[in-house]
């Protein structure tokens, strides 16, 4: 049977379309206003809001709200108690060192306040634009606030969402991440073509640190993971494109190595804490919201059913394969729905949307992270002294997603992924020399 969503629920689940269910992805969505604007303690509350005469609903003023924060904790409080694989251990730090509380709260300024970077450096991050090393460096000079702000919070070596503010949402602007990741390359590049590896090597790890602030907190999720991996091919492909190029083949790879390393994420057991975050973020947040809006007689069960599909899935990723995981790392249990009513089938099909199209994402994003890495790896076997040839890709790590090995062309000094996983759309990675 097919059920027509109403036009109630699809205004109550429509900021989730745009950033949780259609898996994040979309993070652009979330940058182009402040995120408190949207959320007061209750995302979905605004989401629905109809105003009469410039006048909030009584189901919107500040006491309704309150009501409907406690009564979607209330209701994740007897969910963990049911399904305690969904539990997450908060790591609190001081606010001050925070770095995920600095993003959050730039991310709740109003756009026009916000701190960003100048139309003179946005312009020179074009694609189109010619590479002009003095521009550059007088466009840094001219912007010291937002350089500033980047190197600060790029060097600050905590970063937890525990005892976020009250209007916390499990969401954060992606923007000003991307846009200082962008600012860290341009000094990178400097320093790079002015011989400066020392000081292009700690702007790398910068970038990397950067992106460590969205995947090293308790509570992750499709987003905040989102823009860590956005972060770190930033640095990567970044690092091949111009750093090792400008700076030529006498280089420390050794500690380019260590920068290009990955200590945690990119595995389907790492993916299985995601995936325990955005349970956390998505329930609270935005499907309990729904359900008591809505009001399905069977909303607790489809809650427990939520809860129940999510354990489950989460302790079955850290054993999977990536074959496995392309089949079964989502969640896709509408099928196993025929007893529900049809407003609750509603809720669910709304909030299962995307899931697969993420996972797919997610493993491209690890082959594009492992390449970049395995080119790394032959520049070491050069520099130890072997004569690059195509038996060479044989011995670097396979792609870890399809298990097959590289293809390396000598000629063009090209290293291109499997033909296996052809259709994700890697790209080949040209060595610098």
């Amino acid at each position: 049977m097919s059920y027509r969503p109403s036009r109630g629920l699809v205004l109550c689940l429509a900021p989730l379309l745009a950033i949780g269910g259609t898996g994040a992805w979309a993070w652009s969505k979330t940058s182009q206003s402040a995120l408190h604007e949207h959320a007061a303690g209750d995302f979905m509350a605004l989401a629905s809001k109809r105003r009469e005469g410039g006048e909030e609903r009584k189901e919107d003023s500040p006491a309704a709200r309150k009501a409907m924060r406690e009564g979607c904790a209330a209701l994740k409080a007897k969910m963990l108690e049911e399904y305690p694989g969904l539990r997450i251990e908060q790591k609190p730090v001081p606010d001050e060192v925070n770095a995920f509380l600095q993003f959050y709260k730039i991310s709740c300024m109003p756009q026009g306040s916000r701190p960003t970077m100048s139309d003179s450096l946005r312009a020179l991050l074009d694609a189109n634009s010619p590479w002009d090393l003095e521009k550059v460096k007088a466009a840094l000079a001219e912007d010291p606030e937002f350089v500033a702000l980047a190197e600060k919070i790029a060097a600050m070596h905590d970063r937890s969402s525990s005892h976020m503010p009250e209007d916390y949402v499990g969401f954060i602007a992606a923007r000003t991440a991307k846009e200082m990741s962008d600012v860290l390359v341009l000094k990178a590049r400097v320093a790079a073509e002015e011989g400066n590896e020392v000081e292009a090597l700690r702007l790398v790890s910068a970038i990397r640190n950067l992106g460590a602030d969205f995947r090293e907190i308790e509570e992750r999720n499709l987003l905040t993971e989102t823009v860590a991996i956005l972060v770190d091919l930033n640095a990567l492909k970044s690092s091949f494109q111009h750093l090792l190029p400008s700076l030529g083949p006498d280089i420390d790879l050794a500690q380019w190595k260590e920068a290009f390393a990955t200590t945690k994420g990119y595995t389907p057991a790492d993916f299985a804490d995601v995936r325990r975050g955005e349970w956390s973020t998505t329930s609270e947040f935005f499907l309990y919201p729904a359900i008591l809006r809505q009001k399905p007689a069977d909303g607790e069960a489809l809650a427990r059913f939520d809860a129940a599909s999510y354990e489950k899935l989460v302790n079955e990723l850290p054993g999977t394969s990536w074959a496995e995981f392309a089949k079964k790392g989502s969640l896709s249990f509408l099928g196993e729905m025929d007893g529900f009513s049809s407003k609750s089938r509603e809720i669910a099909e709304a909030f299962a949307t995307g899931n697969s199209e993420w996972n797919k994402g997610y493993m491209r994003a690890v082959s594009l992270m492992a390449i970049q890495q395995a080119a790394l790896d032959l520049l070491i076997l050069e520099q130890n002294g072997e004569a690059l040839g195509m038996e060479s890709a044989s011995k670097l790590k396979p792609d870890p997603v399809s298990g097959k090995s590289y293809r390396f062309d000598p000629v063009t000094r090209t290293l291109s992924p499997p033909e296996e996983i052809a259709e994700s759309k890697v790209e080949s990675v040209k060595l610098p020399w």
